[in-house]
Protein backbone atom coordinates (compact mmCIF):
# COMPACT_ATOMS: atom_id res chain seq x y z
CA UNK A 1 0.00 0.00 0.00
CA UNK A 2 1.21 3.46 -0.72
CA UNK A 3 1.38 5.33 2.30
CA UNK A 4 0.84 8.84 1.15
CA UNK A 5 -2.74 8.57 1.07
CA UNK A 6 -2.72 8.66 5.00
CA UNK A 7 -0.89 12.49 4.26
CA UNK A 8 -3.59 12.83 2.26
CA UNK A 9 -6.36 12.73 5.41
CA UNK A 10 -3.77 14.11 7.50
CA UNK A 11 -3.73 17.63 5.82
CA UNK A 12 -7.37 17.64 5.21
CA UNK A 13 -7.66 16.98 8.77
CA UNK A 14 -5.61 19.90 9.99
CA UNK A 15 -7.17 22.20 7.39
CA UNK A 16 -10.07 21.39 9.45
CA UNK A 17 -11.96 19.10 6.22
CA UNK A 18 -13.18 16.61 8.94
CA UNK A 19 -15.69 15.07 7.51
CA UNK A 20 -15.38 12.22 4.42
CA UNK A 21 -18.04 11.02 2.47
CA UNK A 22 -16.39 7.48 1.29
CA UNK A 23 -18.25 5.39 -1.90
CA UNK A 24 -17.41 1.69 -1.91
CA UNK A 25 -14.65 -0.02 -4.14
CA UNK A 26 -11.70 -1.64 -4.64
CA UNK A 27 -9.48 0.76 -5.60
CA UNK A 28 -9.88 2.92 -2.79
CA UNK A 29 -9.04 1.04 -0.15
CA UNK A 30 -5.96 2.62 1.02
CA UNK A 31 -7.83 5.95 0.81
CA UNK A 32 -10.85 4.45 2.85
CA UNK A 33 -7.87 3.07 5.25
CA UNK A 34 -6.25 6.54 5.65
CA UNK A 35 -9.60 8.61 6.48
CA UNK A 36 -11.26 5.98 8.71
CA UNK A 37 -8.04 5.27 10.44
CA UNK A 38 -7.26 8.80 11.33
CA UNK A 39 -9.79 9.69 14.78
CA UNK A 40 -10.36 13.04 13.57
CA UNK A 41 -11.69 12.11 10.58
CA UNK A 42 -15.55 11.87 10.56
CA UNK A 43 -16.47 9.14 7.96
CA UNK A 44 -19.74 8.28 6.42
CA UNK A 45 -20.67 5.21 3.76
CA UNK A 46 -23.26 5.82 1.08
CA UNK A 47 -23.74 3.14 -1.57
CA UNK A 48 -24.88 5.62 -4.63
CA UNK A 49 -22.72 7.76 -5.72
CA UNK A 50 -24.85 10.20 -7.43
CA UNK A 51 -26.98 10.36 -3.71
CA UNK A 52 -23.08 10.48 -1.95
CA UNK A 53 -22.06 13.75 -3.92
CA UNK A 54 -24.93 15.50 -3.38
CA UNK A 55 -24.97 13.88 0.38
CA UNK A 56 -21.62 15.91 0.69
CA UNK A 57 -22.64 19.08 -1.21
CA UNK A 58 -25.42 19.34 1.84
CA UNK A 59 -22.94 18.95 4.16
CA UNK A 60 -20.43 21.20 2.45
CA UNK A 61 -23.82 23.71 2.74
CA UNK A 62 -24.10 23.80 6.18
CA UNK A 63 -20.37 23.82 7.37
CA UNK A 64 -19.44 26.42 4.60
CA UNK A 65 -16.19 24.29 4.70
CA UNK A 66 -14.41 21.41 2.08
CA UNK A 67 -16.15 18.14 2.81
CA UNK A 68 -13.85 15.34 1.31
CA UNK A 69 -15.48 13.09 -1.30
CA UNK A 70 -13.79 9.81 -2.03
CA UNK A 71 -14.78 7.10 -5.09
CA UNK A 72 -12.86 4.32 -6.69
CA UNK A 73 -11.84 3.68 -10.09
CA UNK A 74 -13.67 4.26 -13.30
CA UNK A 75 -17.36 5.45 -14.14
CA UNK A 76 -18.18 5.35 -10.46
CA UNK A 77 -16.70 8.69 -10.45
CA UNK A 78 -18.90 10.32 -13.21
CA UNK A 79 -22.16 9.74 -10.81
CA UNK A 80 -20.36 12.40 -9.09
CA UNK A 81 -21.12 14.84 -11.76
CA UNK A 82 -24.49 16.52 -11.15
CA UNK A 83 -23.68 17.07 -7.53
CA UNK A 84 -20.10 18.86 -8.70
CA UNK A 85 -21.72 20.92 -11.24
CA UNK A 86 -24.33 22.33 -8.41
CA UNK A 87 -21.64 22.67 -6.11
CA UNK A 88 -19.57 24.89 -8.71
CA UNK A 89 -22.51 27.29 -9.66
CA UNK A 90 -23.61 27.52 -5.83
CA UNK A 91 -19.96 27.98 -4.57
CA UNK A 92 -19.92 25.12 -2.19
CA UNK A 93 -15.86 23.75 -1.08
CA UNK A 94 -16.33 19.87 -2.07
CA UNK A 95 -12.43 18.14 -2.06
CA UNK A 96 -13.46 15.21 -4.75
CA UNK A 97 -10.57 12.32 -4.40
CA UNK A 98 -11.37 9.41 -7.23
CA UNK A 99 -9.09 6.50 -6.95
CA UNK A 100 -7.29 5.19 -10.18
CA UNK A 101 -5.07 2.73 -11.81
CA UNK A 102 -1.49 3.40 -12.62
CA UNK A 103 -1.29 5.75 -15.52
CA UNK A 104 0.46 3.65 -17.86
CA UNK A 105 -2.71 1.27 -18.31
CA UNK A 106 -5.02 3.54 -19.75
CA UNK A 107 -6.86 2.31 -22.95
CA UNK A 108 -4.76 -0.94 -22.58
CA UNK A 109 -8.16 -2.87 -21.93
CA UNK A 110 -7.39 -2.69 -18.33
CA UNK A 111 -11.01 -3.19 -16.43
CA UNK A 112 -12.69 -0.34 -14.37
CA UNK A 113 -10.33 2.33 -16.03
CA UNK A 114 -11.41 5.29 -17.73
CA UNK A 115 -9.90 8.99 -18.38
CA UNK A 116 -9.93 10.27 -14.77
CA UNK A 117 -8.02 13.29 -14.97
CA UNK A 118 -9.56 16.45 -15.58
CA UNK A 119 -12.54 14.42 -15.75
CA UNK A 120 -14.46 16.92 -14.39
CA UNK A 121 -13.28 19.70 -17.06
CA UNK A 122 -14.94 23.16 -16.67
CA UNK A 123 -17.03 22.31 -13.72
CA UNK A 124 -14.42 22.20 -10.77
CA UNK A 125 -12.32 25.58 -9.96
CA UNK A 126 -9.32 23.45 -9.53
CA UNK A 127 -8.18 19.63 -11.21
CA UNK A 128 -5.02 17.54 -10.02
CA UNK A 129 -3.30 14.73 -9.98
CA UNK A 130 -0.98 12.57 -7.90
CA UNK A 131 1.99 10.26 -8.67
CA UNK A 132 1.18 7.11 -8.82
CA UNK A 133 4.40 5.96 -6.33
CA UNK A 134 6.10 2.65 -6.15
CA UNK A 135 4.99 1.36 -2.76
CA UNK A 136 8.76 2.13 -1.66
CA UNK A 137 9.30 5.13 -3.18
CA UNK A 138 7.02 7.78 -1.77
CA UNK A 139 7.16 11.47 -1.84
CA UNK A 140 5.71 13.07 1.24
CA UNK A 141 5.89 16.49 0.73
CA UNK A 142 4.64 16.97 -2.70
CA UNK A 143 1.37 14.97 -1.49
CA UNK A 144 1.41 17.21 1.23
CA UNK A 145 1.69 20.66 -0.87
CA UNK A 146 -0.82 18.93 -3.74
CA UNK A 147 -3.74 18.22 -1.18
CA UNK A 148 -3.12 21.43 0.81
CA UNK A 149 -3.09 23.72 -1.85
CA UNK A 150 -6.25 21.61 -3.61
CA UNK A 151 -8.21 22.52 -0.18
CA UNK A 152 -6.98 25.92 -0.34
CA UNK A 153 -8.50 26.43 -3.80
CA UNK A 154 -12.03 25.21 -2.88
CA UNK A 155 -11.99 28.39 -0.31
CA UNK A 156 -10.27 30.72 -2.73
CA UNK A 157 -10.63 34.14 -2.75
CA UNK A 158 -12.53 34.28 -5.85
CA UNK A 159 -14.77 32.29 -4.59
CA UNK A 160 -15.60 28.83 -3.24
CA UNK A 161 -16.47 25.90 -5.29
CA UNK A 162 -15.40 21.98 -5.72
CA UNK A 163 -11.50 20.65 -6.67
CA UNK A 164 -10.76 17.19 -8.20
CA UNK A 165 -7.86 14.89 -7.16
CA UNK A 166 -7.12 12.67 -8.91
CA UNK A 167 -5.39 9.43 -6.75
CA UNK A 168 -3.53 6.82 -9.12
CA UNK A 169 -3.15 3.81 -7.01
CA UNK A 170 -0.34 0.56 -7.58
CA UNK A 171 -1.58 -2.66 -6.20
CA UNK A 172 -1.59 -4.41 -3.59
CA UNK A 173 -4.22 -2.54 -2.12
CA UNK A 174 -4.73 -4.27 1.23
CA UNK A 175 -1.29 -4.92 2.72
CA UNK A 176 -2.20 -2.70 5.99
CA UNK A 177 0.07 -2.57 8.40
CA UNK A 178 -0.22 -2.28 11.96
CA UNK A 179 1.13 1.67 12.27
CA UNK A 180 1.68 3.68 9.74
CA UNK A 181 4.04 6.34 10.48
CA UNK A 182 4.23 9.63 7.84
CA UNK A 183 6.03 12.51 8.39
CA UNK A 184 4.77 15.80 10.25
CA UNK A 185 2.87 18.09 8.37
CA UNK A 186 4.90 21.07 8.03
CA UNK A 187 3.06 22.86 4.85
CA UNK A 188 1.33 26.71 6.25
CA UNK A 189 -1.04 28.67 4.68
CA UNK A 190 0.68 31.01 2.43
CA UNK A 191 -0.08 34.60 3.50
CA UNK A 192 -0.53 36.40 0.32
CA UNK A 193 0.38 40.09 -0.23
CA UNK A 194 -2.27 42.51 -1.95
CA UNK A 195 0.19 45.17 -3.12
CA UNK A 196 -1.11 47.42 -5.83
CA UNK A 197 -4.64 45.67 -5.24
CA UNK A 198 -7.54 47.65 -5.13
CA UNK A 199 -9.53 47.01 -2.27
CA UNK A 200 -12.77 48.82 -2.71
CA UNK A 201 -12.91 49.13 -5.75
CA UNK A 202 -15.34 52.25 -7.73
CA UNK A 203 -16.61 53.14 -3.88
CA UNK A 204 -16.32 56.61 -5.16
CA UNK A 205 -18.53 55.88 -8.25
CA UNK A 206 -21.18 54.01 -6.13
CA UNK A 207 -21.31 56.65 -3.47
CA UNK A 208 -21.52 59.49 -6.29
CA UNK A 209 -24.79 57.60 -7.57
CA UNK A 210 -26.12 56.41 -4.63
CA UNK A 211 -26.77 60.24 -3.92
CA UNK A 212 -27.92 61.45 -6.78
CA UNK A 213 -30.55 58.24 -7.24
CA UNK A 214 -34.28 58.47 -5.87
CA UNK A 215 -35.38 55.08 -6.37
CA UNK A 216 -32.23 52.43 -5.43
CA UNK A 217 -33.01 48.40 -5.17
CA UNK A 218 -30.38 46.11 -4.25
CA UNK A 219 -30.78 42.78 -5.02
CA UNK A 220 -29.81 39.89 -2.60
CA UNK A 221 -29.71 36.27 -4.05
CA UNK A 222 -28.87 33.04 -2.64
CA UNK A 223 -26.34 32.60 -0.41
CA UNK A 224 -25.40 31.54 3.01
CA UNK A 225 -26.88 33.00 6.36
CA UNK A 226 -24.43 35.72 7.48
CA UNK A 227 -25.75 37.61 11.08
CA UNK A 228 -23.15 39.89 9.69
CA UNK A 229 -25.04 41.07 6.35
CA UNK A 230 -28.21 40.95 8.21
CA UNK A 231 -27.09 43.64 10.02
CA UNK A 232 -25.45 45.78 7.55
CA UNK A 233 -28.80 45.11 5.23
CA UNK A 234 -30.97 46.92 7.98
CA UNK A 235 -29.30 50.27 7.25
CA UNK A 236 -30.52 49.73 3.56
CA UNK A 237 -34.25 48.23 4.72
CA UNK A 238 -34.48 51.31 6.78
CA UNK A 239 -34.69 53.97 4.38
CA UNK A 240 -37.84 54.98 2.72
CA UNK A 241 -35.40 55.55 -0.95
CA UNK A 242 -34.11 52.52 -0.34
CA UNK A 243 -35.80 48.97 -1.52
CA UNK A 244 -34.19 45.45 -0.27
CA UNK A 245 -35.35 42.56 -2.61
CA UNK A 246 -33.88 39.33 -0.65
CA UNK A 247 -34.53 35.92 -2.67
CA UNK A 248 -36.53 33.35 -0.66
CA UNK A 249 -33.26 31.46 -0.26
CA UNK A 250 -31.33 34.22 0.31
CA UNK A 251 -31.28 33.73 3.92
CA UNK A 252 -31.81 37.42 4.15
CA UNK A 253 -35.69 37.54 4.03
CA UNK A 254 -36.00 39.54 6.95
CA UNK A 255 -34.45 41.99 5.41
CA UNK A 256 -36.48 42.96 2.95
CA UNK A 257 -38.95 46.01 2.32
CA UNK A 258 -41.56 43.72 0.05
CA UNK A 259 -40.97 39.87 0.79
CA UNK A 260 -43.56 39.30 -1.43
CA UNK A 261 -42.13 40.75 -4.15
CA UNK A 262 -42.46 37.95 -6.08
CA UNK A 263 -46.43 37.88 -5.81
CA UNK A 264 -46.07 41.69 -6.46
CA UNK A 265 -44.93 40.58 -10.22
CA UNK A 266 -47.03 37.59 -10.45
CA UNK A 267 -49.77 38.17 -9.50
CA UNK A 268 -50.60 42.35 -10.05
CA UNK A 269 -51.36 43.64 -13.40
CA UNK A 270 -48.99 45.84 -15.31
CA UNK A 271 -50.85 49.24 -14.17
CA UNK A 272 -49.82 48.96 -10.91
CA UNK A 273 -46.14 47.93 -11.63
CA UNK A 274 -45.92 51.54 -13.27
CA UNK A 275 -43.01 53.61 -10.80
CA UNK A 276 -41.52 50.80 -9.62
CA UNK A 277 -38.58 50.62 -11.63
CA UNK A 278 -35.18 51.50 -10.08
CA UNK A 279 -32.38 54.13 -11.68
CA UNK A 280 -29.97 52.37 -9.24
CA UNK A 281 -29.65 48.77 -8.28
CA UNK A 282 -26.72 47.28 -6.83
CA UNK A 283 -26.90 43.62 -6.37
CA UNK A 284 -24.76 40.57 -5.20
CA UNK A 285 -25.11 37.01 -4.34
CA UNK A 286 -26.28 34.08 -6.73
CA UNK A 287 -29.53 34.09 -8.53
CA UNK A 288 -32.83 34.77 -7.47
CA UNK A 289 -35.79 32.02 -7.75
CA UNK A 290 -38.49 34.89 -8.94
CA UNK A 291 -38.93 34.49 -12.83
CA UNK A 292 -41.53 37.31 -12.45
CA UNK A 293 -38.62 39.20 -11.16
CA UNK A 294 -36.47 38.31 -13.44
CA UNK A 295 -38.50 38.95 -16.58
CA UNK A 296 -39.21 42.60 -15.17
CA UNK A 297 -35.91 43.28 -14.79
CA UNK A 298 -34.87 42.64 -17.60
CA UNK A 299 -37.35 45.29 -19.65
CA UNK A 300 -35.11 47.95 -16.99
CA UNK A 301 -32.92 50.14 -17.58
CA UNK A 302 -31.32 51.63 -14.77
CA UNK A 303 -28.64 54.57 -15.14
CA UNK A 304 -26.52 52.36 -12.39
CA UNK A 305 -26.31 48.90 -12.00
CA UNK A 306 -23.48 48.14 -9.42
CA UNK A 307 -22.74 44.25 -9.16
CA UNK A 308 -20.80 43.07 -6.61
CA UNK A 309 -19.06 39.90 -6.94
CA UNK A 310 -15.92 37.88 -6.10
CA UNK A 311 -15.38 36.43 -9.23
CA UNK A 312 -13.67 38.06 -12.16
CA UNK A 313 -16.24 36.96 -14.89
CA UNK A 314 -19.04 39.15 -14.95
CA UNK A 315 -22.67 37.92 -13.96
CA UNK A 316 -25.21 40.06 -15.58
CA UNK A 317 -28.42 38.11 -15.48
CA UNK A 318 -30.85 40.95 -16.16
CA UNK A 319 -28.07 42.37 -18.91
CA UNK A 320 -28.20 45.66 -17.38
CA UNK A 321 -24.94 45.95 -15.48
CA UNK A 322 -23.04 49.67 -15.73
CA UNK A 323 -20.74 48.86 -13.06
CA UNK A 324 -18.69 45.30 -12.41
CA UNK A 325 -17.29 45.52 -8.43
CA UNK A 326 -14.73 42.19 -7.78
CA UNK A 327 -14.57 42.49 -4.16
CA UNK A 328 -15.26 41.15 -0.77
CA UNK A 329 -18.83 41.27 -0.16
CA UNK A 330 -18.85 41.66 4.04
CA UNK A 331 -15.69 44.07 4.09
CA UNK A 332 -16.99 46.42 0.84
CA UNK A 333 -20.69 46.81 2.43
CA UNK A 334 -19.01 47.35 5.50
CA UNK A 335 -17.47 50.26 4.22
CA UNK A 336 -20.18 51.73 2.18
CA UNK A 337 -22.04 51.52 5.28
CA UNK A 338 -19.37 53.69 7.47
CA UNK A 339 -19.63 56.50 4.91
CA UNK A 340 -22.99 57.51 7.16
CA UNK A 341 -24.72 58.29 3.35
CA UNK A 342 -27.95 57.00 4.60
CA UNK A 343 -30.64 58.35 6.58
CA UNK A 344 -31.65 60.98 3.64
CA UNK A 345 -33.20 64.14 4.88
CA UNK A 346 -36.36 64.20 2.47
CA UNK A 347 -38.69 61.15 2.29
CA UNK A 348 -38.72 59.57 -0.85
CA UNK A 349 -42.22 57.32 -1.20
CA UNK A 350 -40.09 54.65 -3.30
CA UNK A 351 -39.87 51.50 -1.08
CA UNK A 352 -43.47 53.41 0.68
CA UNK A 353 -45.38 52.26 -2.63
CA UNK A 354 -43.78 48.04 -2.75
CA UNK A 355 -44.41 48.34 1.12
CA UNK A 356 -48.16 49.37 -0.15
CA UNK A 357 -48.54 46.47 -2.79
CA UNK A 358 -46.86 44.05 -0.20
CA UNK A 359 -49.94 44.68 1.70
CA UNK A 360 -52.12 44.54 -1.22
CA UNK A 361 -50.66 40.59 -2.55
CA UNK A 362 -50.59 39.35 1.52
CA UNK A 363 -54.26 40.35 1.66
CA UNK A 364 -55.01 38.50 -1.61
CA UNK A 365 -53.12 35.55 -0.39
CA UNK A 366 -55.12 35.52 3.56
CA UNK A 367 -58.33 35.97 1.77
CA UNK A 368 -57.24 32.60 -0.79
CA UNK A 369 -56.00 30.64 2.44
CA UNK A 370 -58.91 31.11 3.76
CA UNK A 371 -61.27 29.09 1.93
CA UNK A 372 -59.21 25.92 2.86
CA UNK A 373 -59.13 24.31 -0.46
CA UNK A 374 -57.40 21.00 -0.37
CA UNK A 375 -54.10 22.18 -2.82
CA UNK A 376 -50.81 22.66 -3.06
CA UNK A 377 -50.51 26.52 -2.34
CA UNK A 378 -52.53 26.29 0.75
CA UNK A 379 -51.38 22.99 2.10
CA UNK A 380 -47.57 24.39 1.30
CA UNK A 381 -48.45 27.60 4.00
CA UNK A 382 -49.78 25.27 5.94
CA UNK A 383 -46.50 23.70 6.49
CA UNK A 384 -44.14 26.78 6.47
CA UNK A 385 -46.96 28.39 9.26
CA UNK A 386 -46.10 25.12 11.30
CA UNK A 387 -42.27 25.13 11.56
CA UNK A 388 -41.00 25.78 15.16
CA UNK A 389 -37.92 28.19 15.71
CA UNK A 390 -35.41 25.79 15.54
CA UNK A 391 -35.86 24.84 11.91
CA UNK A 392 -33.85 24.28 8.82
CA UNK A 393 -35.77 24.42 5.64
CA UNK A 394 -34.77 22.65 2.39
CA UNK A 395 -36.59 23.30 -0.78
CA UNK A 396 -36.90 20.82 -3.85
CA UNK A 397 -37.09 22.58 -7.05
CA UNK A 398 -40.00 22.84 -9.68
CA UNK A 399 -42.78 23.60 -8.03
CA UNK A 400 -41.97 23.57 -4.05
CA UNK A 401 -39.87 26.76 -3.94
CA UNK A 402 -42.08 28.55 -6.56
CA UNK A 403 -44.82 28.37 -3.79
CA UNK A 404 -42.31 29.00 -0.76
CA UNK A 405 -41.28 32.18 -2.78
CA UNK A 406 -44.87 33.38 -3.45
CA UNK A 407 -46.09 32.60 -0.11
CA UNK A 408 -43.27 34.14 2.03
CA UNK A 409 -41.38 32.92 4.44
CA UNK A 410 -43.36 32.91 7.93
CA UNK A 411 -40.06 32.84 10.47
CA UNK A 412 -37.36 35.40 10.66
CA UNK A 413 -35.16 32.85 12.04
CA UNK A 414 -35.79 29.95 9.37
CA UNK A 415 -32.98 29.88 7.11
CA UNK A 416 -33.81 28.12 4.13
CA UNK A 417 -32.25 26.00 1.28
CA UNK A 418 -32.21 24.93 -2.68
CA UNK A 419 -30.04 23.81 -4.80
CA UNK A 420 -31.04 26.25 -7.59
CA UNK A 421 -27.35 26.17 -8.69
CA UNK A 422 -28.71 24.16 -11.34
CA UNK A 423 -31.90 23.73 -10.42
CA UNK A 424 -32.17 20.05 -11.03
CA UNK A 425 -34.03 17.78 -9.08
CA UNK A 426 -31.61 15.17 -9.27
CA UNK A 427 -30.07 15.37 -5.47
CA UNK A 428 -32.82 16.61 -3.48
CA UNK A 429 -33.30 14.34 -0.83
CA UNK A 430 -29.58 13.60 -0.24
CA UNK A 431 -28.47 16.92 0.19
CA UNK A 432 -30.91 17.20 2.73
CA UNK A 433 -29.81 14.09 4.40
CA UNK A 434 -26.55 15.53 4.54
CA UNK A 435 -28.21 18.84 5.71
CA UNK A 436 -29.52 17.20 8.59
CA UNK A 437 -26.72 15.03 9.58
CA UNK A 438 -24.44 18.51 10.37
CA UNK A 439 -27.56 20.11 11.92
CA UNK A 440 -28.01 17.25 14.54
CA UNK A 441 -29.19 20.65 16.95
CA UNK A 442 -31.85 21.33 14.60
CA UNK A 443 -35.10 20.11 13.08
CA UNK A 444 -34.53 20.08 9.18
CA UNK A 445 -37.39 19.97 7.26
CA UNK A 446 -37.51 18.70 3.57
CA UNK A 447 -40.78 19.91 1.34
CA UNK A 448 -40.38 18.58 -2.27
CA UNK A 449 -42.78 17.08 -5.06
CA UNK A 450 -43.00 13.19 -5.04
CA UNK A 451 -41.06 12.90 -8.18
CA UNK A 452 -37.60 14.44 -6.27
CA UNK A 453 -38.93 12.03 -3.69
CA UNK A 454 -38.48 8.75 -6.37
CA UNK A 455 -35.54 10.02 -8.19
CA UNK A 456 -33.06 10.39 -5.28
CA UNK A 457 -34.61 7.58 -3.42
CA UNK A 458 -31.23 6.38 -3.02
CA UNK A 459 -30.12 8.63 -0.88
CA UNK A 460 -32.31 6.50 2.02
CA UNK A 461 -29.53 3.74 1.08
CA UNK A 462 -26.94 4.26 3.65
CA UNK A 463 -27.07 3.46 7.62
CA UNK A 464 -27.45 5.83 9.94
CA UNK A 465 -30.12 8.12 8.55
CA UNK A 466 -30.96 11.20 10.60
CA UNK A 467 -33.35 11.31 12.77
CA UNK A 468 -34.45 15.31 12.80
CA UNK A 469 -35.37 15.09 8.85
CA UNK A 470 -38.61 15.80 8.01
CA UNK A 471 -39.56 14.93 4.68
CA UNK A 472 -42.95 16.99 3.44
CA UNK A 473 -44.10 15.43 -0.07
CA UNK A 474 -46.63 17.58 -1.96
CA UNK A 475 -47.50 14.21 -4.23
CA UNK A 476 -49.29 15.13 -7.58
CA UNK A 477 -48.57 11.88 -9.16
CA UNK A 478 -47.04 13.64 -12.23
CA UNK A 479 -44.14 16.75 -11.82
CA UNK A 480 -47.57 19.20 -12.01
CA UNK A 481 -45.74 21.94 -12.70
CA UNK A 482 -45.45 21.29 -16.44
CA UNK A 483 -49.89 21.24 -16.68
CA UNK A 484 -49.88 25.08 -15.48
CA UNK A 485 -46.93 26.30 -16.15
CA UNK A 486 -46.85 28.59 -19.41
CA UNK A 487 -46.01 26.37 -22.90
CA UNK A 488 -46.23 22.91 -21.92
CA UNK A 489 -50.02 22.98 -20.69
CA UNK A 490 -50.57 24.22 -24.24
CA UNK A 491 -49.73 20.74 -25.60
CA UNK A 492 -52.32 18.09 -24.17
CA UNK A 493 -50.59 15.85 -26.96
CA UNK A 494 -46.85 16.01 -25.83
CA UNK A 495 -48.09 16.67 -22.18
CA UNK A 496 -47.56 13.37 -21.24
CA UNK A 497 -43.53 13.93 -22.15
CA UNK A 498 -43.00 16.84 -20.20
CA UNK A 499 -45.05 15.22 -17.27
CA UNK A 500 -44.19 11.90 -15.16
CA UNK A 501 -47.35 10.09 -14.53
CA UNK A 502 -46.59 7.10 -12.24
CA UNK A 503 -48.33 4.99 -9.42
CA UNK A 504 -45.51 4.31 -7.53
CA UNK A 505 -46.03 3.89 -3.66
CA UNK A 506 -44.69 6.43 -0.80
CA UNK A 507 -45.84 4.22 1.66
CA UNK A 508 -44.14 1.39 0.52
CA UNK A 509 -41.00 3.46 -0.54
CA UNK A 510 -40.92 4.32 3.55
CA UNK A 511 -41.25 0.71 4.74
CA UNK A 512 -38.43 -0.36 2.57
CA UNK A 513 -36.17 2.18 3.83
CA UNK A 514 -37.63 1.94 7.74
CA UNK A 515 -39.15 5.50 7.18
CA UNK A 516 -41.99 6.74 9.58
CA UNK A 517 -44.75 7.48 7.22
CA UNK A 518 -47.92 9.36 7.38
CA UNK A 519 -50.47 10.48 5.25
CA UNK A 520 -52.81 13.40 4.75
CA UNK A 521 -55.09 14.06 1.67
CA UNK A 522 -57.58 16.79 3.52
CA UNK A 523 -57.48 20.43 4.83
CA UNK A 524 -59.25 19.35 7.84
CA UNK A 525 -56.55 16.84 9.11
CA UNK A 526 -53.54 18.27 8.05
CA UNK A 527 -52.80 20.16 11.43
CA UNK A 528 -53.11 16.74 13.08
CA UNK A 529 -50.90 14.80 10.83
CA UNK A 530 -48.10 17.74 11.43
CA UNK A 531 -47.97 17.50 14.90
CA UNK A 532 -47.24 13.85 14.15
CA UNK A 533 -44.60 14.15 11.65
CA UNK A 534 -42.95 16.79 13.74
CA UNK A 535 -43.20 14.73 17.09
CA UNK A 536 -39.59 12.74 18.35
CA UNK A 537 -39.00 9.87 16.24
CA UNK A 538 -35.53 7.49 15.82
CA UNK A 539 -35.66 7.55 12.27
CA UNK A 540 -36.88 10.48 9.54
CA UNK A 541 -40.57 10.66 8.87
CA UNK A 542 -42.31 11.14 5.66
CA UNK A 543 -46.07 13.03 5.31
CA UNK A 544 -47.57 12.29 2.34
CA UNK A 545 -49.77 15.27 1.06
CA UNK A 546 -52.08 13.69 -1.46
CA UNK A 547 -54.13 16.01 -4.04
CA UNK A 548 -56.68 15.02 -6.25
CA UNK A 549 -55.81 16.15 -9.46
CA UNK A 550 -58.16 18.39 -10.71
CA UNK A 551 -59.06 20.60 -7.57
CA UNK A 552 -55.75 20.82 -7.41
CA UNK A 553 -55.10 21.99 -10.77
CA UNK A 554 -57.90 24.45 -10.60
CA UNK A 555 -57.10 26.03 -7.37
CA UNK A 556 -53.40 26.43 -8.44
CA UNK A 557 -54.75 28.40 -11.50
CA UNK A 558 -56.60 30.60 -9.30
CA UNK A 559 -53.96 30.80 -6.85
CA UNK A 560 -51.80 32.56 -9.86
CA UNK A 561 -54.76 34.42 -11.12
CA UNK A 562 -55.37 36.31 -7.91
CA UNK A 563 -56.02 39.47 -9.40
CA UNK A 564 -59.25 38.08 -10.99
Amino acid sequence: MQHHVFTIAKVCQQFGAEHAVICPGSRSAPLVYAFTRNPNMKCYSAVDERSAAFMALGMAQQLQKPVVLISTSGTACLNFFPAIAEAYYQHIPLLILTADRPPELLNQQDGQMIMQKGVFGKHVIGSHELLCFEEDKVDYKLTERIVYNALEETMSENGFGPVHINVPLREPLYNELEHVDVPKITYAKQVKLLSGVTLLPQLDNLLHAWKISKKKMVLVGQMAPSSILSNILNYFVNQDDVLVLSDIVSNQHECSNAPLFDGILQFLPEEELTGLEPDLILSFGGPFVSKSLKTWLKKQKPEHHFRIQKSEQLIDTYQNVTHHIQADLLPYLEAFQSLKIFNHPSQKPYSAEWRRLNKMVAEKLRVFHAQEIWCEPTAFKKVLNHLGENSSLQLGNSSSVRWASWNGLPLKALHSFCNRGTSGIDGTISTAIGSAKIMAHKTVTLICGDLSLFYDQNGFWQNNLPSNLKIIILNNGQGNIFNWIDGPSKHPVELPYFTTPNNLSIKRLAEQYGLKYYQCNTHHSIEHMLNKTFEKHDVPVILELHFEEAINLEAIKKFRQLTN
